[in-house]
């Protein structure tokens, strides 16, 4: 019992938490959640929006988040941080970085003094890394998810684009830790959306791959995949099993829908500058920009499905309004440039994949960027397609994906079984100096050797080995990127450093040393990319062979039974020793024996030791030719991994307590706007209800609904002038001072409108107790299992319960409405709860094994008594049933003297010749049918009678009566 409670109870701890899933966007971000018990769901936020802005405002105490973020950012765009995602991982001198600083001029960015990464300067003296800007945001997101799906989160799933190098993914990991989450895994966009659409679109699998390509438009950057799903053999089960693989991926993460906002904010700027050419420039008014790029998205959503449009924004720019007429026309040539660049990504992934366009069974959209018109053409020319499919939510793909990796990554839930096989985007080099070795086994020279460990598109997660046999003391190994020849300038720019790590190994010479005696077969390095596309050293060791002797066939079963029996080879050599011994005495005993053996018999006997000596012979001549067994022994090394380019943060100390003075000041502003609710609340509440509920007046004096009205005016007051800038402290503070001078009116009338109906409860109990009293007492006492005393405890509760009733309520009838009452409302419910504890206690009583036998004993003696009356009554039926035969037998028998009679006399009136022989004809023929009647009348009486006659006995049997008692 104790084992089933407690697995029920861990099963409710483990499922009470909730998974989320997090797709992060250069805009929005869309946050998925999976629950047990609930479907995969898309989460709210506060303004009831499927996906929230990744925008954060902060300014002085006050620190807000998604829409309201931007509203106050566009008066305030110094103090909103947003399009943050593509910081994450790049020093200040990267060109990503340089761009963000001319879209973005209003914002302050300065290098880290330790990591020369990206840097914000709030003011003078707080300063905010992008990742703690980033964190500031999943953090919101795991509330919004918390309080949405009514649980705690602990783990998340984050997707990531397909083109982050190690440097952002480890830049994503230190945003999750500094957030206080647990990373599942990091998931790419595409591969999260490949997923989905194999999950939800119920995709039929067949040892056939069908072939897609998603085209992934999105605000900064765009990318396409080509995926395969099919059925294919697990290495392990042997099973099929449907699998879902990326086969190929291109990108350009400069082109987006953003880019062509700002084009457009430019390009409204200089209409605004035409209109009015003598007033300042507007570029360099910040909040004026920013109502510009609002207004541009909103101008290409609308071309996005209309020729023609105003752009409109009142008091833009030194208090001018802006109107003007933007066609689709002008829209697209702003594009122009931009356009013919869709294709590449489309081009690439397909190259990559190593299929033909042809092979492309579908082309499925997703982004919002996939919604322009253009950009649809351009994606058609570059796959060669007549359609595009829009299955999925462009806007919801990659977190239900996610979600569900999350589920199925989970013990917890049960879901479908698809395999995701991710393919690695860049490919990576291993180099080491390879030693030059003479003839003597000197190292004469090294040389520097490349190889290619991971390709292009390799499948992830995978583990791989390299083995190094010629060194025999410490070396090091680097890791980095391979060749990049396939992206573009800019694309290898976008990295930090090439080179990734470098891995020393130690303690080899040490190692050797230990095992000289042995074979060397050289080092090998397990180098693996895990789920989250991160590659790392899993594990460096020394492989050594040696040379053990291999035991025979027929000596396998010796020592097994030597290692239970904990005998080894030399203690059973020794004991064949004593038993041969041992034999040899006892031949000089027999050899008396042997000379009365007839010389037939002594022949017989040595044949069958030649035979067992060629056996012998043959055994030790196996032992002689037995091949040896060489053995592995395997040795792990030391290793240290220096990384290469930005350093890693090592400590996030520093972070975390940032971001948790910040959420303080949130919690206790929250927490001081709520209770400054509350005291407005009662405060007015409590207003109307002095002036409107005549229970308050008639449960009060004058002089207290005078000084009431005093205090909540007064309350009144300072809310309203004296209030703004107090804390929570003092708000509640005042709210339990002014409930305190309220209470005592407050409680007369608690009590006034709640005293009927604890009364009326109270008597339902006194009630109930009263039957069950007299239940028992009408119960003989063989069959009662209440002791004397419970009952009369119980009596006594209730007697002096009620006594105590109906003199407290003489007492307060007597009371007028404006004095504390006597008969309190607690004080009956307390009354009430220990009757009701006393009552069901011997109501709920277990009933006695006593008990139980001496009803089993009068149920059985009652079915007795009952099979015994129906055998009676049987009998008396069968009885019956004798003599009403008997009966019609002697009427029988008499109706055929009758007869013989009546022919003796018809054969007389025959002789006569007086009289004619019509008449006793008639007679006979007469009587004889009026007798069958009378005869048989009786007959049918009877039949119906005798089942009546047993029907009222039966009702009237007393054992029956006694049985219904029972």
């Amino acid at each position: 019992m104790c084992r089933v409670l407690l697995s029920f109870v861990l099963l409710k701890l483990v499922s009470s938490n909730a998974l989320v899933s997090l797709d992060l966007g250069s805009e929005f971000m869309k946050i998925g959640i999976v629950k047990p018990g609930v479907p995969i769901d898309i989460v709210l936020n506060t303004e009831t929006k499927r996906k929230t802005p990744m925008t954060v405002y902060i300014k002085g105490d006050e620190r807000l988040f998604g829409d309201s973020a931007v509203t106050r950012g566009e008066k305030s765009p110094k103090n909103a941080y947003s399009n943050l995602l593509d910081l994450l991982g790049k020093t200040v001198d990267n060109p990503v970085v340089q761009e963000y600083k001319e879209r973005f001029p209003y914002h302050t960015i300065e290098a880290d003094p330790v990591r020369n990464t990206v840097v914000f300067r709030h003011d003078d003296s707080t300063f905010y890394s992008v990742e703690e800007l980033l964190a500031m945001q999943i953090e919101f997101a795991v509330q919004l998810a918390a309080k949405h799906g009514e649980a705690p989160v602990k783990k998340v799933i984050i997707c990531v684009p397909p083109f982050f190098h190690q440097r952002e993914r480890e830049a994503m990991l230190n945003v999750a830790e500094i957030a206080g989450v647990q990373v599942m895994q990091l998931m790419t966009t595409t591969s999260a959306i490949a997923l989905q659409y194999a999950v939800f679109r119920n995709i039929k699998m067949t040892e056939k791959p069908m072939i897609v390509l998603f085209a992934t438009v999105g605000s900064q950057f765009t990318s396409a995949a080509v995926v395969s799903y099919s059925q294919v053999k697990d290495k392990v089960t042997k099973e099929q099993v449907p699998t879902v693989q990326v086969m190929g991926v291109g990108y350009d993460r400069s082109l987006g829908s953003f880019e062509m906002d700002i084009r457009l904010r430019e390009h409204l700027a200089d209409k605004f500058t035409e209109k009015y050419p003598k007033l300042p420039d507007i570029r360099k008014n910040g909040r004026a920009m920013k109502k510009l790029q609002k207004e541009a998205r909103k101008v290409k959503t609308v071309l996005s499905a209309n020729q023609d449009t105003y752009a409109q924004v009142e008091s833009l720019h030194q208090d001018k309004d802006f109107r003007v007429k933007v066609t689709r026309e002008e829209m697209e040539n702003l594009f122009a440039d931009l356009f013919p660049r869709f294709q590449a990504p489309f081009v690439d992934a397909i190259n990559s994949a190593g299929i033909s366009k042809p092979e492309i069974e579908q082309v499925v959209l997703f982004g919002g960027g996939t919604r322009i018109p253009k950009i649809q053409e351009q994606i058609l020319k570059a796959t060669e397609q007549k359609e595009l499919h829009k299955y999925i939510n462009t806007d919801e793909a990659a977190a239900m994906g996610s979600a569900f990796m999350a589920a199925s990554s989970s013990s917890v839930f049960r879901t479908k079984q698809i395999k995701l096989r991710d393919a690695n985007q860049f490919p990576f080099f291993v180099s080491f100096n390879k030693l030059v070795l003479n003839e003597e086994g000197a190292v004469t020279e090294e040389k520097l050797v490349n190889k290619e460990l991971y390709y292009r598109n390799n499948g992830i997660p995978q583990k791989k080995a390299m083995t190094y046999t010629k060194f025999t003391d410490d070396f090091h190994f680097n890791v980095s990127y391979g060749n990049l020849d396939y992206l573009t300038e800019k694309q290898t720019s976008e990295f930090a450093t090439l080179p990734l790590m470098m891995v020393n190994v130690k303690g080899v010479k040490d190692v050797f040393n230990q095992h000289h005696d042995k074979t060397s077969k050289g080092i090998k390095a397990h180098i693996m990319v895990d789920e989250s596309g991160l590659i790392g050293v899993d594990s460096v060791e020394a492989i050594f062979e040696t040379i053990v002797a291999n035991k025979t066939e027929t000596g396998w079963m010796e020592s097994v039974s030597n290692f239970f029996t904990g005998n080894s080879d030399d203690e059973g050599e020794k004991k064949e020793e004593k038993k041969e011994e041992a034999k040899e005495g006892e031949k000089k005993d027999e050899d008396k024996k042997e000379e009365k053996k007839t010389e037939g018999e002594k022949k017989e006997e040595e044949k069958k030791e030649e035979v067992k000596k060629d056996a012998k012979n043959e055994t030790e001549a196996k032992k002689e030719a037995a091949p040896e067994k060489p053995v592995i022994v395997k040795e792990v090394l030391k290793v240290e991994t220096v990384h290469f380019g930005i350093p890693r943060v090592s400590d996030t100390t520093v972070s975390k307590e940032k971001l948790a003075a910040l959420k303080k000041i949130d919690d206790d502003k929250r927490a001081t706007e709520q209770a400054r609710n509350n005291l407005e609340s009662f405060v007015i509440n409590m207003k109307d209800t002095l002036e409107e509920d005549d229970t308050y007046k008639a449960a009060s004096t004058p002089e207290e609904m005078e000084k009431m009205k005093e205090a909540l005016s007064a309350e009144t007051d300072w809310l309203e002038e004296d209030s703004w800038g107090e804390t929570y402290v003092v708000f509640n503070a005042r709210l339990a001072k002014i409930e305190d001078y309220c209470d005592p009116v407050t409680n007369r009338v608690k009590e006034m409108k709640a005293r009927p109906a604890a009364i009326a409860e109270l008597k339902n109990t006194f009630n109930l107790t009263e039957q069950f009293l007299a239940k028992i007492a009408n119960t003989t006492e063989e069959l009662r299992y209440h002791t004397a005393t419970e009952l009369e405890n119980l009596e006594k509760l209730l007697n002096t319960t009620r006594d105590w009733l109906e003199k407290t309520a003489k007492e307060q009838e007597g009371l007028a409405k404006n004095v504390d009452p006597v008969l309190k409302l607690e004080a009956m419910q307390t009354k009430n709860k220990a009757l009701e504890r006393e009552l069901y206690y011997l109501v709920r009583k277990p009933i006695p094994q006593w008990y139980k036998d001496k009803l089993n004993k009068m149920m059985e003696a009652l079915k007795n008594s009952t099979a015994k009356a129906e055998e009676a009554k049987k009998s008396e039926t069968t009885e019956e049933g004798k003599k009403e035969e008997e009966k019609t037998d002697e009427v029988k028998t008499e109706d055929k003297g009758e007869e013989t009679k009546e022919g003796d006399k018809s054969a007389e009136s025959e002789k006569s010749e007086e009289k004619p022989v019509e008449t006793p004809q008639e007679d006979v023929g007469e009587d004889k049918p009026k007798d069958e009647t009378k005869e048989e009348k009786p007959e049918e009486e009877t039949k119906e009678e005798k089942p009546l006659e047993v029907d009222d006995k039966a009702e009237k049997d007393p054992k029956d009566d006694k049985k219904e008692e029972l």
